[in-house]
């Protein structure tokens, strides 16, 4: 799901960037009006679908864009360490 999808399914402009505590509190909002426990039985496979609609654009937004990197981003590694530990002989890696 897109950003521009989540935020108009939660009830925000297409192009507006929300804050934690406003996502948080239209995603309760949006849950608690299509909740399938609240709706009849006929109604519940609609009402179901749309719940999950909501928690996938809930999940989208909180993870925000570091779980996605753009194209320009730099994404660094750590450095490990080879070789065998002081307390098994080992030197104290003088040349690193």
């Amino acid at each position: 799901m897109k950003g521009d999808e989540a935020r108009k399914l939660l009830g925000f402009p297409p192009n507006c960037r929300p804050s934690a505590s406003q996502v948080r509190a239209a995603y309760k909002r949006k849950v608690w009006e299509s909740h399938p426990d609240r709706f009849p039985v006929h109604e519940k496979s609609c009402a179901e679908s749309k719940f999950k609609l909501i928690s996938e654009a809930y999940r989208c937004l909180q993870s925000g864009p570091s779980r996605d990197p753009g194209p320009g981003s730099v994404v660094y590694s750590h450095v490990v360490r080879s070789g065998v530990p002081r307390a098994y002989g080992g030197s104290k890696n003088q040349g690193l």
